[in-house]
């Protein structure tokens, strides 16, 4: 007989035991008494959940003058760190766009004479992930490590960053890379609506142009044109470092001075481009045409509030009854009502030099006018500020709940402290508003409402089957469109 035999015998003899056995006329008694609940005492009240204040960083600077803010987390053996540049493709020469981008592509393809895959290996090896990038307003190359190997995670970040080898060989692996990425832009209706609305709405200014470059501007590049590019933003460009982690933060800024701060500040660059102001005066409609396709994107710019303005958190808060949540007004209107497509959301995006309220989705080519009617019959009663109470606290509720969530990670905490940084805004201005809306009323909220543009600074964009489309917009009554423009994939009006 095994173990579990036994086991198993010796259980149920046990509970045949249990069975068999009566219990003694007293404790029968017991047992059926019926109970009482003694109500001599009150509950005690449970208080008020406390408001959300996330943690402000220790702000020090290196030897060098070098800013560096950090935010010490215990609970967690990792380090996220990110050194950023404030210079990004918007400064890229207009007839080089994407050249900054490549040129961040291109860091980690050798460096200090050792390949791609070397230095690749020593990434992989201590489990790091290192990630050069570049958007409009700035470049910046982000670690995330286990805290035992944040320091050998410098010494390859130093390598790449300021000894990369920039070779002919890996130029050309790169832009082959880049140019077959914009060529399945082509087939992606969305990457399509999104290259035609910004070229259109920021027309004569930087952000017109894509991050990414256009075919002919990749094409032309050289490794001259790279090695200038990162002279420009990776070597001429003064950088920030900005961290979430468990060490200690004399430590952690010990390490990166020691590699960083020797290293002479260079001058902020004199020249920067210029703020973009709407002079949209009417709305304007354009559509690109993509035969027999199944979808029409929908994409819509309004002009909004830049990103060092104080007001996008009360803006962003009031998007999230109108487009910013699932139970908003556009998705329970275009999805939930209607049914014309799986999603549709709005979303107040602020960059440095402006804004824009953008709202988006992907319907059915057969419903493309009336579900364009919706989006025009939603936006055109935003600046009326009709939310009722109930949509209010709603968003209210919502707010402080992503909030929450937006530290539960190093990454969320890393990009709300660099965004403070690079905006000018005061290092506690969240924690200010999210105060504020303890006290928030629905009037405060709708008078928001009423600060957001009217439908005539609107620009419309479909990327659908043109004949289907305009057939509809033809039977759509009250629609009040002006007269179509036509574009093309690349982002150029067809004349």
């Amino acid at each position: 007989m095994n173990f579990r035999t036994a086991a198993l015998l010796m259980i149920s003899g046990a509970l045949l035991c249990a069975c068999a056995a009566k219990p003694s006329p007293q404790h029968a008694t017991q047992e059926t008494a019926p109970m009482t609940q003694n109500t001599d005492f009150d509950l005690p009240e449970i208080p008020p959940a406390k408001t959300f204040q996330h943690p402000l960083p220790i702000q020090m600077t290196l030897s060098n003058g070098a800013h560096f803010w950090y935010i010490q987390n215990e609970l967690v053996p990792l380090m996220t760190m990110r050194v950023i540049f404030e210079r990004g493709a918007s400064s890229d020469d207009p007839a080089k766009t994407g050249c900054a981008n490549m040129t961040a592509a291109l860091l980690k393809e050798g460096a200090n004479g050792r390949t791609a895959q070397q230095i690749s290996d020593d990434i992989e090896f201590i489990g790091a992930t290192i990630s050069p990038n570049v958007t409009q307003d700035n470049a910046h190359i982000t670690i995330q490590v286990l805290s035992q190997f944040f320091e050998r995670s410098l010494d390859i970040l130093d390598e790449i960053w300021h000894h990369p080898d920039f070779t002919q060989e890996s130029f050309e692996r790169i832009q082959k890379l880049v140019l077959n990425g914009l060529k399945q832009q082509q087939d992606n209706p969305n990457a399509i609506a999104k290259i035609v609305s910004n070229a259109a709405y920021f027309e004569g200014h930087p952000y017109a142009r894509s991050a990414d470059g256009t075919e002919a501007s990749i094409a032309a590049l050289s490794i001259e044109d790279i090695r200038a590019d990162y002279q420009a933003i990776f070597q001429n460009t003064p950088p920030a470092f900005f961290a979430v982690g468990n060490l200690p933060a004399e430590t952690v800024r010990d390490m990166l001075d020691k590699r960083f701060g020797v290293q002479k500040l260079p001058e902020p660059a004199q020249s920067q481009p210029e703020m973009f102001v709407s002079r949209q005066e009417k709305m304007r409609l354009i559509i690109v045409d993509k035969p027999a396709a199944p979808q029409t994107v929908i994409r819509i710019y309004q002009p909004a509030i830049p990103a060092t303005s104080l007001k996008t958190l009360p803006w962003q808060f009031l998007n999230i009854p109108f487009g910013g949540s699932f139970t908003s007004r556009l998705m329970q209107n275009i999805r939930e009502d209607k049914g014309f497509a799986y999603g549709a959301n709005s979303a107040v995006s602020p960059m440095k030099l402006s804004g824009v309220l953008l709202s988006s989705s992907s319907v059915e080519t057969k419903v493309t006018g009336l579900a364009l009617r919706e989006f025009i019959y939603e936006l055109g009663k935003l600046p009326t500020g009709d939310f009722t109470k109930e949509e209010f606290e709603r968003a209210r509720e919502t707010w402080k709940s992503e909030f929450v969530q937006s530290f539960e990670t190093h990454f969320g905490a890393l990009t709300t402290i660099a965004g403070l940084y690079l905006n000018r805004k005061p290092v506690n201005a969240i924690n200010d508003f999210a105060r504020q809306i303890e006290t928030f009323t629905p009037d405060e909220f709708n008078a928001v409402a009423r600060e957001f543009p009217t439908l005539d600074q609107a620009l419309i964009v479909l990327v659908g089957d043109k004949a289907a489309i305009l057939e509809q917009l033809k039977d759509i009554d009250n629609l009040k469109l002006p007269d179509p423009e036509f574009w093309s994939a690349q982002g150029k009006p067809i004349r």
